[in-house]
């Protein structure tokens, strides 16, 4: 089945996640930047990295090593084109998680904004496990049901609502779940509101970790 992530353009999702009443274009650069400060790894893997968001936020003092995951290949031109040089290594791999799994060597940490409403949880997350290092940290940003809110919302980019059919909220439980079966377990949890009203939560999963 085709994809729509592959018929949207960059520019459209760029401003259409910018927007005042969407904002997660921010509220996800921010959650990655608070992951940065609180592991400091040296390598990171971010997937569906679309342009390179958050690539901004990366001490590459500190994380000399950057893999940046998408389905779109026009998305990863444009993030090689804003940050080729910017640091140490800039992998930058064009793949559907979905289909097979990514053949990158383990990081410390993985982020995935904004990810699962679109795939299937359990087999993305055991593919992502498999690029984790033992003592890394898989930190995941999922959209929560908010009431009065269209889990995709309007906007005058219209290209954004061809994802509305394959859009689908996932329950927390469900993909610590998931992870669960996948090897991981949960270390932290927690909520971020946006002023737009909706709601979401930043999960963060190690091997072995304990619950916080």
């Amino acid at each position: 089945m085709h994809n729509p992530w592959l018929d949207i353009p960059l520019s459209d999702y760029e401003g259409h996640m910018a927007l005042p009443e969407v904002d997660q274009s921010r509220m996800l650069s921010d959650e990655f930047a608070r992951l940065l400060d609180a592991h400091r790894p040296r390598s990171i893997a971010l997937i569906g990295c679309a342009g390179g968001n958050g690539f901004e936020r990366i001490d590459a003092r500190r994380t000399t090593r950057v893999v940046g995951v998408d389905i779109n290949p026009d998305y990863l031109e444009v993030a090689r084109s804003r940050f080729d040089g910017a640091f140490a290594s800039l992998e930058l791999i064009c793949i559907d998680v979905s289909g097979r799994a990514p053949e990158i060597e383990p990081v410390e940490l993985v982020f995935a904004g904004l990810i699962f409403e679109y795939v299937d949880a359990g087999l993305v997350l055991r593919k992502l496990a498999a690029v984790l290092q033992p003592t890394g940290t898989l930190a995941a940003v999922v959209q929560l049901p908010s009431p009065g809110k269209t889990p995709v919302t309007r906007t005058p980019f219209s290209s954004l609502r061809r994802l509305t059919p394959i859009m689908q909220l996932l329950p927390q439980e469900q993909l610590i779940g998931e992870a669960r079966n996948a090897g991981l377990t949960i270390a932290s949890s927690r909520r971020v509101l946006l002023n737009t009203g909706k709601n979401f939560q930043l999960l963060e999963f190690g091997v072995g970790a304990r619950v916080a």
